[in-house]
């Protein structure tokens, strides 16, 4: 069947707000409504899309909301457990009936730990959360100072001087102590949430959960000095070289209760949507639930970060609003009829197997591969998996994972292992591919190596070296250190290229090294017809030069991120550090003016 593409738009915003893409956290992830456009556009309804870098399974949600045929692949044990998840289908009512037992059930094997006194009237009543606060030593004094008592400005800005003897308090130098808790929230008689100071009941249950045996049953896994996130997130200084260790005792009490109870479900499917919801409030359960005085800064997924305030949150509360987070995410997913909802999940499969070696998948098979590549040396999700996967009991094979290492033995021949998966792993998507038809690539990347390195393995696999289609793909909300992008040289958008499989294999397009133009010149051109609403932010031009370079077949590993930076700069735009948007300096304003 000969397949005409739809027409595509060069920029595509998908923010990351919608019901399904905040349901269960997972690193860079593509949100459903970039990858649809993309499938309308390549395939025909009942046709085979696969993904070999199928992380969370996006692209099988958007396959089956479509009306396709998916088939799914990574080595990441936690990312099959949430795809699954997402396409587990049970009804409202069952799952919330199921939900309120296992609660039920763990709350009573819990017994009184999340119990406190209220404040106002002296009623027992459950802790809702509770805040903790790193202690520090002054190295001058021998005092103690508690980073949450001495914050300042409403609690915006951190402490400068020790309360003892005023020497600079320097959180790097300064040896910490055991956690404390300052705070608890419950609600009142009215059911209103309120603050009150910890009280003699509140350090009993943390006292009695810290000795609990349970303690000793909690599911871990080590994080060692092999894995890159052990020295990029200092964990050793903080002695936090297992998962469970990121749990408050209490918290880890209540999780060991609840996975057991959701274990006890009789019902296969009931099991795994609540196991689902259970993995997905995890980071919250934890330490690494950020505080900040107007509001929770939730927890970072990309690093092992503990804040030094963080909260310990009630277990309970959090499974509860994620089931009903589950039950929003499938009404978009499975659609309103039982029709819908049997046809297309039900042909979605997931398969834990590496890139480069896609066994379960005949030669010519697939109509359509959309993937989203790994991000080099920026994200080790492994490691971060290990966080979750303590749980499910199976874990990654870290070892065929397509990142850079930029620490210790692995750094040596790092850019050389990836490159070989990638290579393999386009190969791979070439050989499963029907002739004809095409292959979209997102990527996203602040040094031009890596570009030039994608670009050479895609070329290098038989597609044709010119993409049919460059688009810039904006998942809206940045993180936090992406708007620091005209700063830290952080990418904040991505590239989504599709090329063409030759309809006959002989007939590819081997032009040999791509020829290199100056990386003044590739920069000088796309700023030379830039127009006003081109200019959001420097990744969005630096993705701009990307696009233009490879559509162009000119080679791009010399040009990074900070050279885009550096020509802005000269040519008179302005960086705003809060946003990291551009804002257009005297001169230029006057060249856009001009134009």
């Amino acid at each position: 069947m000969k397949l005409d593409p739809l027409p595509l738009p060069d920029m595509i915003t998908a923010p990351r707000t919608d019901a399904v893409y905040n349901c269960h956290a997972y690193l860079t992830k593509v949100p459903v409504s970039a990858i649809q456009p993309f499938i309308e556009a390549f395939t025909k309804p009942g046709e085979v899309i696969a993904d070999s870098f199928a992380d969370s399974g996006m692209t099988g949600i958007a396959a089956a909301m479509a009306g396709r045929r998916a088939r799914l692949s990574d080595i990441s044990v936690l990312g099959q457990h949430i795809a699954t998840g997402y396409l587990t289908d049970v009804s409202e009512s069952d799952l919330r009936r199921a939900a309120e037992g296992v609660v039920q059930i763990a709350k009573a094997a819990l017994g009184q730990l999340y119990q406190t006194r209220r404040g106002s009237d002296g009623a027992i009543v459950e802790m809702i959360r509770t805040v903790w606060s790193f202690t520090y030593v002054c190295p001058a004094c021998n005092g103690e100072l508690v980073y949450y008592k001495h914050l300042q400005r409403g609690g915006t800005v951190a402490p400068d001087k020790c309360p003892h003897c005023r020497a600079p308090f320097v959180r790097r130098t300064w040896r910490s102590k055991s956690d404390v808790p300052v705070q608890v929230v419950v609600r009142n008689a009215a059911g209103r949430l309120v603050d009150q100071d910890v009280g003699e009941a509140d350090l009993a249950t943390i006292a009695e959960a810290s000795a609990d045996p349970r303690l000793h049953e909690i599911p871990s896994l080590q994080i060692d000095q092999s894995r890159e996130m052990f020295s990029r997130s200092g964990l050793g200084k903080r002695g936090l070289t297992e998962t469970a260790r990121f749990f408050s005792p209490r918290n880890a009490i209540a999780l060991l209760e609840l996975w057991r109870a959701i274990h006890g479900v009789e019902d296969a499917r009931l099991c795994k949507k609540l196991a689902f919801a259970f993995t997905a409030i995890l980071p919250r359960a934890s330490r690494r639930y950020q505080w900040s005085a107007q509001r929770p800064l939730n927890a970072q997924n990309q690093t092992y970060y503990i804040s030094p305030v963080y909260y310990e949150w009630s277990v309970f509360e959090l499974f509860d609003r994620k089931v009903e987070a589950a039950i929003r995410a499938a009404a978009d997913v499975f659609g309103p009829t039982p029709l819908f909802r049997r046809r297309n999940t039900d042909d979605v499969t997931y398969t834990i197997a590496s890139a480069d070696d896609l066994h379960h998948l005949a030669d010519a098979s697939v109509d359509y591969v959309f993937t989203d590549l790994p991000f080099g040396s920026n994200i080790f999700y492994s490691d971060m998996n290990l966080f979750h996967e303590a749980w499910l009991g199976d874990v990654t094979d870290h070892a065929r994972e397509a990142v850079m290492h930029t620490t210790g033995g692995k750094k040596v021949g790092a850019a050389e292992r990836y490159e070989a998966l990638l290579r393999g792993a386009f190969a791979e998507a070439f050989r499963v591919l029907r002739p004809g038809r095409y292959l979209s690539v997102v990527f996203g990347n602040s040094d031009g190596r890596i570009w030039g390195l994608v670009q050479r393995a895609i070329r290098d696999a038989g597609f044709r070296s010119v993409p049919v289609h460059v688009a810039i793909l904006d998942k809206g909300q940045r993180s936090v250190k992406g708007l620091n992008s005209g700063s830290e040289g952080v990418v904040t958008v991505d590239l989504v290229m599709t090329l063409q499989k030759p309809a006959e294999v002989d007939a590819g397009d081997h032009s040999g090294d791509h020829p290199r133009m100056a990386t003044r010149d590739l920069i000088g051109h796309v700023l030379a017809n830039l127009s006003v609403e081109c200019t959001i932010n420097p990744s969005h031009i630096y993705a701009a030069i990307l696009r233009d370079a490879i559509h162009n077949q000119q080679a791009i590993d010399h040009l990074h991120l900070s050279d885009v930076l550096i020509a802005l700069r000269n040519e008179g735009y302005e960086i705003d550090h809060k946003t990291g948007l551009l804002t257009a300096g005297r001169t230029a304003e006057v060249s856009l003016a001009a134009e």
